[in-house]
């Protein structure tokens, strides 16, 4: 082979290496479109992953933004990169308001993110978890909760009567205190928000049974004191004014107020002190029954009914002590 025809075919080989190179660098190149708010373009990249064509194109991301793929997805040709820029809305939990961005585009899926905070069981006010989400919306959230408590209660002790004959009636005596029982229940309470909405008893142990209050009430009926005069049993005595009288003077009928023939031992009295048909026991005069009043008897004042004026004169009056005695 002749010089000329080796140059030639060096110059020959080499075109064709380089048109490879060249060919081969351009088969290497993507065509990608990226859509980012108001962006909606292609570009034609050599990069490898999603990260590097946003760095190369200058677009930067942050933490709540939604991207379509994951920034270290291999690039392919006609791939197609979104871009969703989060926003601020209001989060109402309960009545507490916290603000917050999100890039998800209806209320469930953005408390699908908050489950923690608010859980499984809440109630939302003027929509539902399918409407579309938009900037600076509130989304106004009532929880529902149920928790277990327990909680230590009192049991009241009641008060037991033993009637007794030990004791005069009206008259009564603890013989043992009450003490309170104690008892531990557990609740099951349910509350909208902070709101308690209903409270359910699930279970009670006795932990102190109460002891009852014994009280003795009397049944006795006091004996009346009886002392004696003169051989006389009588209940009490009483000072009065004492004038003999018979049933022929002045203003007299013979006839008592009780409607008893007038006696002697017809014993005129004031019925407020000395009731009608109070047996009476009167020293120097005798036995006598209340049953007589006058006009001029009044507090402890009585009159002695006698048969014969000289009698009566001879009794006159006096300050006596005279005893009851039934």
């Amino acid at each position: 082979m002749t010089k000329r025809l080796r140059v030639l075919l060096m110059v020959i080989i080499s075109l064709v290496i380089c048109t490879g190179t060249v060919s081969a660098y351009n088969g290497d190149k993507k065509t990608v479109r990226v859509v980012d708010l108001n962006l909606d373009e292609k570009f034609s990249t050599s990069t490898e992953t999603v990260g590097d064509l946003l760095t190369e194109i200058g677009i930067t991301l942050k933490d709540e933004d939604y991207i379509s793929k994951d920034l270290n997805d291999k690039l392919i040709a006609d791939d197609c990169i979104e871009i969703r820029r989060a926003f601020p809305i209001t989060l109402n939990i309960d009545g507490s308001p916290r603000m917050i961005y999100t890039s998800k585009q209806t209320v469930g899926e953005v408390l699908s993110d908050y489950k923690d905070n608010i859980g499984s069981n809440y109630t939302l006010k003027d929509i539902t978890e399918s409407t579309k989400t938009s900037s600076k919306m509130t989304i106004n959230i009532t929880t529902l909760k149920e928790t277990i408590v327990t909680e230590m209660q009192e049991i009241p002790f009641e008060t037991d009567i033993v009637e007794t004959d030990s004791l005069l009636k009206g008259e009564e005596r603890v013989i043992l205190e009450g003490i309170t029982g104690e008892a531990t229940i557990t609740i099951k309470k349910t509350y909208e928000g902070t709101e308690l909405v209903s409270s359910e008893d699930i279970s009670k142990v006795i932990v102190a049974q109460p002891v009852n209050k014994i009280i003795e009430k009397g049944t006795a009926v006091p004996v009346q004191k009886v002392d004696s005069i003169d051989g006389n049993q009588y209940k009490s005595a009483l000072n009065v004014t004492a004038t003999g009288y018979t049933p022929y003077d002045a203003g007299c009928s013979g006839i008592t107020s009780t409607g008893t023939v007038a006696k002697r031992g017809s014993i005129a009295v004031d019925p407020s002190v000395i009731p009608y048909g109070t047996q009476l026991y009167i020293p120097g005069y005798g036995y006598g029954i209340a049953e007589d009043c006058g006009g001029a008897i009044k507090g402890n004042k009585i009159d002695l009914c006698y048969e014969t004026k000289n009698e009566a004169f001879s009794w006159g009056r006096r300050n006596v002590t005279i005893y009851i005695l039934g």
